[in-house]
């Protein structure tokens, strides 16, 4: 079992939305309406947000070690499902889906602060299957 701060960073929100239902529908030709089948739950949503951050020497430094970084988290993407935990709670059987940075009003993903840090905010967005 992983920890999502262990891989994401200890920056991190974590919220799971409720279950999704599938449903199919369908109509017959004379009759007015439809018919529906409910075809269970789609899980739920697993959505991380945060903010990513890496120290160097210069900013290209931090900003290379900071896509390292990323492109390592990035593989989670193509894994198995697995068990994760945050804080007390456990998360069973999840997939990851998408994982998103997130630019600021003039449409920067990465930024230098005085401490030395490049930094990016970012969406992660996960699948809880059961």
């Amino acid at each position: 079992m992983a920890d999502l701060a262990t891989i994401f960073g200890s920056a991190i929100k974590v919220g799971v939305q409720p279950r999704q239902s599938e449903r199919q529908y369908a109509g017959f030709p004379g009759a007015h309406g439809v018919t529906s089948m409910a075809m269970g739950t789609r899980g739920r949503q697993l959505i991380i947000s945060g903010t990513f951050y890496q120290a160097g020497g210069s900013y290209a430094a931090a900003r290379a070690a900071l896509q390292t970084a990323i492109d390592v988290i990035e593989t989670y993407l193509w894994a198995a499902s697995a068990d994760y935990t945050y804080g007390n709670e456990t998360y069973y059987n999840v997939v990851f889906d998408k994982l998103s940075l997130v630019p600021d009003a003039q449409g920067k993903f990465f930024h230098w602060n005085a401490g030395g840090y490049v930094t990016a905010n970012f969406v992660c967005y996960g699948r809880v299957l059961i």
